[in-house]
């Protein structure tokens, strides 16, 4: 960056303020508009139109229903992708209305990720009200089929698609303010189903697939796990059964494994497809392991310009940066050798059964000025490897 642009950047968020209630505004009509996996399409309108009150001309659904658009710059001699999400894991039947108190906005989905998809739709008028021109094309995209079984799709589309290259991206995430991701850990997760036979079986076999999926789970813990590489097995949900007094017939576990190490995950995965097959033929139950979402580990070292650029602005803002794990689309970027990273936006809770989804208003508009920041580093070219 510039020698000046720190304190250019602190003061951000003061320029942004007559810009606030625009933003609000914009993640209150977007947070309410229902977009599980396959029903984007409102939302992709959504962010179309705001692309074009902005007069963004290159603005389009692509053939997967990926919200495309381009703000060209002064010579266009870099490509940078900003991206978001824009489906959620929550079901178009729950109640999607908004409520908005001093401090929060309070909805579902609301920070995962409607406030990302927020301010992708916004990019465009916040870079005209701080009067900034980039030399660099900004590529805006609202990723569908992204989250759950989506396995990233949509992105994974466009980039494939895409003519000319990404010379860096940034994945948006309404929540954590600070977040800080840029290399992604590897990640399988897969359904394990268990359904028992219709007919009696003349083999030895149980009548409650609910016994056979707690064998399962036994086996899957005696898998041994290393502590370096980091990687680890979880097995977060299970379901099955309707009654107290009837076995069920059919039971799902929820397995997930995480590691710094493709050939570990590669590794446990035929483990636990390997027990499966012998749970099923032992129980005489149809027993299957429907591995639905990976992801292979990756990205750029701690030393990159591009990491270090963002925690200069995140200095400049007074923003604690927290380099964790958390999954996102970025995955999909390291996959083609991109640089890029994750943001947050915000503060707030999700998915908590006791208390709805928030995010707090004070943190936006420093997130948003952390964004155009690191936008101005890259179109600056100090995020360039030498």
């Amino acid at each position: 960056m510039t020698v000046e642009a720190p304190e250019r950047v602190r003061h951000l968020p003061e320029a942004l303020l007559p810009m606030r209630e625009r933003l609000l505004a914009n993640l209150v009509m977007i947070a309410q508009i229902p977009s599980p996996g396959g029903e984007e399409g409102q939302r992709v309108r959504f962010l179309l139109d705001r692309f074009a009150e902005a007069g963004v001309g290159d603005a389009a659904a692509d053939e997967v229903g990926n919200a495309v658009g381009r703000l060209h710059g002064k010579t266009g001699n870099r490509n940078i992708l900003l991206v978001s999400h824009l489906d959620t894991i929550v079901p178009a039947t729950l109640d999607h209305n908004v409520t908005v108190e001093a401090d929060r906005v309070i909805g579902p989905a609301v920070g995962d990720n409607a406030l990302g998809a927020a301010i992708v739709s916004m990019m465009p008028a916040v870079l005209e009200h701080l009067e900034i021109e980039l030399d660099s094309d900004l590529i805006l995209l609202g990723s569908t089929s992204s989250v759950g079984r989506g396995n990233h799709a949509g992105l994974r589309f466009f980039l494939d698609h895409l003519p000319g290259k990404v010379d860096c991206g940034i994945c948006i995430e309404g929540m954590q303010l600070g977040r800080l991701n840029f290399f992604s850990i590897g990640t399988a997760r897969g359904d394990i189903t268990c359904d028992v036979h219709p007919e009696p079986s003349r083999s030895y076999g149980t009548e409650s697939a609910l016994v056979v999926i707690n064998h399962i789970v036994n086996r899957i813990l005696g898998i041994s796990v290393p502590s370096r590489p980091y990687t680890v097995i979880r097995m977060g949900k299970i379901r099955a059964g309707v009654a107290y007094d009837i076995e069920p017939d059919h039971a799902e576990l929820g397995v997930e494994i995480v590691s710094h190490s493709d050939e570990m995950i590669d590794q446990i995965q035929h483990q636990v497809e390997d027990i499966v097959s012998e749970m099923s033929a032992r129980h005489a139950v149809d027993a299957h392991l429907d591995l639905f979402f990976k992801t292979r580990a990756g990205g750029i070292s701690f030393s990159h310009p591009l990491v270090k650029q963002v925690l200069e602005v995140m200095h400049s803002l007074g923003i604690e940066p927290d380099q964790g794990h958390s999954p996102s689309e970025l995955s999909e970027l390291i996959a083609r050798e991109i640089p890029a990273v994750t943001l947050g936006i915000s503060r707030g809770v999700k998915s908590r059964k006791k208390s709805p989804d928030y995010v707090l208003i004070d943190p936006i508009l420093a997130g948003v000025a952390q964004l155009v920041g690191v936008i101005l580093a890259i179109d600056e070219g100090a995020c360039d490897e030498v």
